[in-house]
């Protein structure tokens, strides 16, 4: 019977925990299109295993699907399932695409709503008093006007080379952006006829940083023809204030009968085809720089709609150890190129700042960048953690804006670890007090002396008794000279032997402080660097040596609440360097 729900019991958590690794994700290709374009909707499942049943698509009055692929991979019999749906607008307006549903297990998963919007056809051109030298370039259609501007300018420079049959426009979304402000670069590659072998090499860009974004596929109506494109988009940052450019993008493309057709073979004839290339104008941008009266917590964002919270883990903790104090930023903008945040100074802590860290949310258009820094109480008490500020340029307004997290409460009790190893930040009271050292009460005899024995005759023998116990201090000081000496060479000898075995920078901290407690008595857990190397001096270091020591201590302090990426190649550094200084203090406090 026990084995039965033992057995239930496994089964309900495996199941539970299929149902956690099960997610749904659903994303649109674009969401400003016309309505001679189609948009792909992509919808993911991941973490389902077996037979499963097709997600179910929300009412779509807004479109049309014409389209509907399957792709299936699996990984650790995990299977992934993605569905793209070609859909095509139906009307102009502003539209929702509904929740996504899937049931698998008993369980019910849905996607977030997409927002799209519809514009209409490009609508003919109207007569322009100005003639045009080149009658290929006017355009015949002029995009809707409430377009955005860049799908505006990428449309109009595709009604305006619509005679061709393949060619490549470009656009961005602002040509005088900030300094740091993104701005997005789209470009499409039309084509009405087949085509094969087409290498895409992207523009070059000067006084930008330039990232890619996104690519997708659609189609266009011009002047009557069908014209399907590829579109790659890419995000943008002014690096600098001043000119800036972006160039040309090019695709070699060939045209004519595929290399060894089924034709070509039966005939021994070669292919017949043709190299073409289109290529993108060059785009100028103009940088504009950021305005005066920055604040101290500006680190370079630009944009808007940011959120800014900080956390501190764990908030009880004992004298020594660490908390672990996270800011992490979220937008809809490129986070990387932004400075490093600076936590503000904790009274009572040390301060181990850490590298950030960037990304994006899984399923979701918002970037992140997390900043963290280590502290380390060094006493007892409750203390709060001040509220960090972040600020950013809001390019709309022209104005800068300044986002404020809230205090964090931190719990800190007394250290119960002792205080003879490598806790460099434990603090404790010498305290104070009478204690009782010997009596001085004695007691009167009553009874009467024996007779003196030749024992007692030979203690008068003052000279004797002044040789005898010469001799007896003389031993103990020789036996207890070489004790001390055999200790401090034991204490060194065992060091080193822990130096050469440590694995972590904690050994190397151990190794080092155990040895400074055994050989000189100093207790690197109750007190500050600057004592220790105080006492350091008193015991005969010289300066220089205590300078080497001081160094290695900080790098084991840094190295412990802030480790770097390799901490394996750090404790082996760390353990050379001590163990030059350990031999540089053993070679001068010999005497």
């Amino acid at each position: 019977m026990h084995k039965k729900l033992f057995a239930l019991f496994l089964f309900i958590l495996l199941a539970g925990s299929v149902f956690a690794q099960v997610t749904l994700t659903a994303n649109a290709d674009k969401t400003v299109l016309t309505l001679d374009d189609e948009l792909t909707l992509t919808v993911r499942v991941t973490g389902v295993k077996g037979n499963v049943t097709m997600p179910q698509l929300p009412s779509l009055p807004a479109f049309n699907v014409y389209s509907r692929e399957v792709e299936q991979s699996s990984i650790n019999r995990n299977t992934t399932l993605t569905f793209r749906y070609t859909m095509l607008p139906r009307f102009v307006g502003q539209t929702i695409i509904g929740p996504i549903t899937f049931h698998y297990q008993g369980s019910t998963y849905k996607t977030e709503p997409i927002s799209v919007r519809i514009y209409r056809n490009g609508s003919p051109a109207k007569p322009s008093d100005s003639s045009h030298t080149n009658t290929d370039l006017a355009p015949t259609q002029q995009p809707d006007p409430n377009l955005p501007p860049l799908e505006s300018a990428l449309a109009s420079q595709a009604y305006a080379l619509g005679t061709q049959p393949f060619f490549m426009v470009a656009a961005v979304s602002n040509r005088s952006p900030y300094v740091n402000q993104e701005i997005t670069l789209a470009i499409r590659f039309y084509y009405s006829q087949n085509f094969y072998d087409a290498p895409y090499q992207k523009p070059t860009v000067s006084n930008i940083f330039m990232e890619d974004a996104s690519s997708s596929e659609g189609t266009q109506t011009i002047r009557g023809t069908l014209f399907r494109y590829q579109e790659q988009r890419y995000r943008l940052m002014g690096a600098a204030p001043g000119p800036a450019t972006i160039g040309a993008a090019t695709v070699t493309y060939h045209v004519g009968s595929s290399p060894l057709s089924a034709l070509d073979r039966l005939f021994g004839g070669s292919a017949v085809s043709e190299e073409r290339s289109a290529s993108s104008a060059p785009i100028p941008l103009q940088i504009r720089p950021l305005p005066g009266g920055q604040p101290s917590s500006f680190y370079g964002a630009v944009g808007t709609g940011y959120t800014f919270r900080a956390e501190a883990q764990p908030q009880q903790v004992e004298a020594g150890e660490a908390v672990n104090w996270t800011a992490t930023v979220y937008g809809a903008t490129n986070l990387k190129p932004t400075k490093e945040l600076i936590f503000p100074n904790v009274e009572g802590f040390k301060n181990y700042p850490a590298a950030s860290a960037s990304g994006s949310v899984s399923g979701n258009a918002l970037n992140y960048k997390t900043f963290k820094t280590v502290l380390v109480p060094s006493a007892s008490g409750i203390y709060t953690l001040p509220a960090i500020e972040w600020s950013f340029f809001n390019p709309a307004t022209a104005r800068y804006q300044t986002l404020k997290t809230q205090p964090v409460s931190i719990t800190v009790t007394p250290s119960t670890r002792e205080a003879d190893g490598y806790d460099f930040s434990a603090s404790h009271p010498t305290g104070s007090g009478f204690q009782t050292l010997n009596t001085d009460v004695r007691y009167l005899k009553t009874t009467y002396a024996p007779e003196p024995g030749w024992l007692s005759q030979l203690a008068g023998w003052k000279i004797i008794n002044a040789i005898l116990l010469g001799l007896l201090a003389g031993c103990v000081l020789f036996a207890s000279v070489g004790r001390k000496s055999l200790v401090k060479k034991k204490t060194f000898a065992t060091a080193k032997n822990q130096l050469k075995k440590a694995a972590s920078v904690n050994d190397v901290a151990e190794a080092t402080a155990s040895y400074l407690h055994q050989k000189f008595h100093i207790n690197t857990g109750s007190l500050p660097l600057k004592d220790i190397a105080a006492s350091l001096k008193k015991c005969g270091v010289r300066p220089a040596t205590v300078e080497s020591f001081s160094l290695l201590w900080q790098r084991l302090d840094a190295a412990r609440f802030a480790p770097a990426d390799s901490a394996m190649q750090s404790a082996m550094d760390l353990s050379e360097q001590a163990m030059d200084v350990l031999s540089l203090i053993e070679e001068e406090t010999k005497s």
